[in-house]
């Protein structure tokens, strides 16, 4: 009964354009801008990156690697010029996408470069060299948990659920006009009967009963999302261990196996009662 266009997004686009997370549900200025592709674009070539740059460390310090020396440092160069000409470029469009950008009171959500003091790192060239490597490797463990060991874990999970975890991360925006707001209300309010997660967008339709279901639905769904990451986190660093454990034996290793072996159990005991909690609220 109510004239809208409806654009839909599988799951896994869902988590890859990090529009499962909890934060964006929460947006009362929630609309299609949102769904950028530039988040997974920029971990990938940053990851490029960092693996460009740890190659060109590990030459001067392998001397098996010498002769590949210029060639790891020029690649470096060209992916790091690149990565920031690719950065610069997607500010600028999601600053360009978002409202009020023509009159310089943009909403967009492009975070802020901090502001960092120059003068240690020009003093002394080496802890630039520290505090970048440390940069690059957050990337790279951000690039390999995000866009690789998540989507993997999300379907395995899918899987042990028989499917509840996909359904629930099946993603709609409905852009609709507001001129008749009580037929929108009638939409949401059928949509919480179909057990669907609305965003803060929808509450100014809602009737009172209905905008705290919709809430309490949505701290759920961040509760579930939570635990998600935690299992992922857990479960990532579990299969590190291991393999650090089969490259370089010792003992030591199982100080970390069974830490991250617990938070990963417990986590995915919380995950899958959250699911269900979910399902059948």
């Amino acid at each position: 009964m109510v004239p809208s266009r409806i654009l839909g997004f599988s799951p896994l686009s869902t988590l890859v354009l990090g529009l499962s997370r909890e934060k964006t549900l929460k947006r009362s200025d929630l609309s299609i801008r949102h769904a950028s592709p530039w988040t997974p674009v920029l971990l990938a070539v940053w990851a490029l990156a960092a693996v460009a740059f740890f190659l060109a460390v590990a030459s001067f310090l392998r001397p098996g690697l010498t002769q590949y020396r210029v060639a790891f440092v020029l690649l470096a160069i060209l992916l790091g010029i690149l990565a920031i000409m690719v950065t610069g470029l997607a500010a600028r469009q999601r600053t360009e996408a978002a409202p009020g950008s023509q009159d310089g009171t943009s909403r967009d959500d492009v975070p802020w470069l901090p502001d960092i003091p120059l003068d240690p790192a020009v003093a002394a060239p080496e802890i630039a060299l520290v505090v970048l490597a440390i940069g690059f490797f957050l990337v790279l463990g951000a690039f390999v948990l995000f866009l690789v060991w998540l989507p993997a874990v999300f379907l395995v999970i899918s899987l042990l659920t028989f499917g509840a975890w996909w359904r629930l991360h099946r993603v709609a925006f409905v852009m609709a006009s507001q001129c008749r707001p009580a037929d929108l209300k009638a939409v949401g309010e059928d949509l919480l009967g179909r057990g669907a997660i609305l965003s803060r967008t929808w509450d100014g339709y809602l009737g009172a009963l209905s905008m705290r279901t919709a809430a309490a639905r949505r701290r759920s769904y961040g509760m579930s999302w939570r635990f998600f990451v935690f299992f992922g986190i857990a479960s990532l660093g579990l299969a590190s261990v291991l393999v650090g454990e089969r490259f370089f034996p010792s003992p030591d290793w199982t100080y970390g196996v069974v830490p991250l072996a617990g938070a990963g159990v417990l986590s995915f005991a919380a995950l899958l009662g959250s699911i269900y909690r979910l399902r059948f609220r």
